[in-house]
């Protein structure tokens, strides 16, 4: 009986040391992303007055954090000293042999570790510090970026094709057609085994190597499979960092030039991503914003533009919006990620397309007709855009391998037209909405499907 409480004494040491640990998991991340911030604005380009006062503000905070690191660790060591050598004797006379003491404290600390906990998020507490250490800042992301582009030129070749952009309103099949065209064709593309580092995926290539599977389905729950090896609209996080969010507000996104520095950058960028002649190949529903632009100064790319039936297209971005404005309350981090990669199409930070310069007459996203309105501003923009190809959802659902072929044919790029996997969609009824309104988007969408490559 005497061994027994003896031994209680260094696993309760063991338990409280572990304990202290895990509890110190929220300081120990705030002195982390201090110290990365710190580091973010000695990076930065603001001009010397400005970089002063930023950096002593940053080290100011630095400096606390690592002093209450320091504290609590030494609190905890003391606490933990005290329970496992002095406190068993003030009851008892302390006998018990060192070895089972240390085999007790040992069992003591892990413990804590063996108790089950609910998973509140997809990503580990230490993935989403990674995140926030790398994506959060964008003078960091700079300067990566500088790394990832030195040495590269990639000149305009306007009698080739070097690159080839899906985009189109969200859930109108831009990643079906991504992923069909991905094995098909001398391609290269940002995937997930790229994130966090999106900006110097080839320093990071050296330290990450992870097998390739696609065996999760992706959070829409539409049934796609995604994995490391999963090509995803990654590229918007570039735009983010070199023009800083310039064409985000509170309440929209705007319409927005590249200058010829930016465009530059992103030509060597989307560059480096390829070898041995690839061509790349990326998703971006965001595109929309910028494509003027993008489109005068690379005429060595070849846009599409995926359009859908409006009203099964608006059902489909409603369905997804409350779909992911409930994962997004059960998990914070899932807004924060969408955040960062720009994916504002739908959820608790869903922000809508300022393309015709008006604010949104529909403000209400449970309705269907918020969404049609954003099928129709996307569209009527999208069709006065010259040098781009409209593919129709229904023709690719339908008649993959046609629509596989036309791409082949407007680019001069040899494709694989055999074996495109169906994504079968049988139309759904669609709620009550504006007559007028509808009839205004299936006007637009008679009036772009005929560009159809199919």
């Amino acid at each position: 009986m005497w061994t027994v409480l003896f031994i209680a004494f260094p696993t309760f040491s063991g338990i409280l040391l572990s304990i202290g640990v895990l509890r110190m998991k929220r300081p120990f991340f705030t002195l982390a992303l201090h110290s990365v911030a710190l580091l973010d604005v000695l990076l930065s380009e603001q001009d010397d007055d400005e970089k002063f006062e930023a950096v002593n503000a940053q080290t100011a905070k630095t400096v606390k954090s690592l002093l209450l690191n320091i504290a609590l660790l030494s609190a905890l060591i003391a606490l933990t000293f005290y329970t496992y050598y002095y406190l068993p004797g003030h009851f008892w006379a302390d006998v018990l042999p060192d070895q089972q003491k240390l085999f007790a404290f040992g069992v003591g600390t892990l413990l804590p570790f063996l108790y089950p906990k609910k998973k509140r998020s997809a990503y580990s507490p230490m993935a989403q510090l990674f995140h926030r250490l790398i994506l959060n800042h964008y003078h960091l992301g700079k300067a990566l970026l500088k790394r990832q582009i030195k040495g590269i030129e990639h000149p305009v070749q306007a009698d080739q094709i070097s690159a080839v952009l899906i985009t189109g309103l969200a859930r109108a099949g831009t990643t079906a057609l991504t992923r069909a065209l991905t094995d098909r064709g001398p391609f290269a593309s940002l995937d997930y085994s790229n994130m966090p580092v999106l900006l110097a995926p080839r320093l990071w290539g050296r330290f990450y190597k992870p097998k390739k599977k696609e065996d999760k389905e992706r959070a829409h729950g539409d049934g796609i499979k995604v994995g490391l090896a999963s090509v995803e609209a990654l590229e918007e996080y570039f735009f983010k960092v070199v023009t800083n969010d310039r064409f985000i507000s509170d309440t929209q996104l705007h319409l927005h030039e590249l200058s010829a520095e930016e465009n530059d950058r992103y030509r060597r960028y989307t560059k480096s991503l390829c070898s041995n002649g690839q061509i790349y190949l990326a998703k971006n529903n965001n595109a929309i914003l910028r494509l003027k632009s993008i489109l005068l100064q690379n005429p060595d790319m070849k846009v599409f533009v995926l359009v859908r039936d409006p009203l099964q297209h608006a059902f489909s971005l409603m369905k997804q919006h409350q779909k992911f404005e409930n994962e997004q309350i059960e998990d914070p981090f899932i807004l924060e990620y969408m955040n960062w990669l720009g994916h504002h199409e739908f959820g608790l930070g869903q922000l809508p397309f300022n393309l015709s310069g008006a604010a949104p007459q529909q403000t209400d996203r449970g309705q269907l007709n918020y969404w049609l309105e954003r099928w129709v501003d996307y569209y009527s923009y999208a069709k006065t855009l010259s040098s781009i190809q409209f593919i129709a959802y229904e023709d690719f659902v339908a008649q993959p391998e046609e629509v596989i072929e036309g791409i082949s044919k407007a680019t001069g790029i040899a494709l694989k037209t055999e074996g495109v996997a169906l994504f079968p969609k049988a139309p759904v009824d669609v709620p009550e909405h504006d007559a007028g309104l509808a009839a205004r988007a299936l006007e637009i969408y008679r009036e772009v499907v005929p560009a159809s490559p199919a």
